[in-house]
């Protein structure tokens, strides 16, 4: 759960940022964001690609949670957001209509739907339009691009909710809080774009973590239980 709490905080706070979105002329994705994933700390980023090319300390507060963080090449269109957790790398993403970047798995932004479907090698799953956090993957359904050691967390927009080539009575079957299989008729006559993607590790808690997060669950969510009298 934390690996979402971290990718719809960096994704929801930083979407509007993204310094290609209104960049008319097309990029062709070149670069391979596994290798910022491959540099497991900021350290390696800095060896890597340079410490002028990165806003190196930065955080983002949710809840109880303040997350840390580096941009690197801020301000460009190879623009890439990166999260830490204990020091150690655990998210890369990028957003926005195009960018430099692109996943050893074949993805970028601006990817359709149906050429996701494709480089999953099966259907997948998205939740509703409309919102927040509509369009994104909920899951793979055993495709390629899910795993256990990766997980790549997409999220499918029609810029602005624009929705066109769908009637608004058409675009509010497919919005909402719910899940949808991008077979439906109506998504696949959308065929959204891809313009949120991240690759994550996956986050196994620590044992005290363990124990502090069930804590909270139990606090916040089982009322306590009635003595007898």
């Amino acid at each position: 759960m934390r690996n979402y709490l971290i990718l719809l905080l960096n994704l929801s706070l930083l979407a509007c940022q993204s310094p290609n979105s209104e960049n008319k002329q097309p990029i062709a994705p070149h670069l391979i964001l596994n290798d910022v994933l491959a540099c497991k700390d900021l350290a390696g980023l800095q060896a890597k690609f340079g410490k002028d090319s990165l806003l190196a300390d930065t955080s983002w507060i949710m809840n109880e949670d303040t997350l840390r963080g580096s941009i690197l090449y801020p301000g460009t269109n190879k623009q890439a957001y990166v999260l830490y957790h204990d020091g150690k790398i655990v998210d890369v993403s990028v957003v926005g209509k195009q960018s430099a970047w692109k996943t050893l798995s074949g993805l970028y932004l601006g990817l359709r739907v149906k050429d996701v479907e494709q480089l999953n090698g099966k259907n997948f799953t998205i939740s509703g339009f409309n919102w927040i956090n509509g369009g994104m993957v909920v899951s793979w359904e055993g495709g390629k691009l899910g795993g256990d050691s990766l997980t790549h967390v997409l999220q499918f927009s029609n810029a602005g909710n624009k929705h066109e080539g769908l009637s608004d009575i058409e675009y509010s079957q497919i919005s909402g809080e719910a899940e949808f299989d991008i077979r439906h008729p109506l998504i696949q006559k959308l065929n959204p774009s891809l313009d949120q993607l991240a690759i994550i590790k996956p986050y196994v808690p620590s044992k005290s973590e363990g124990q502090s997060i069930g804590n909270h669950i139990t606090k916040t969510q089982i009322p306590p239980s009635k003595k007898k009298p």
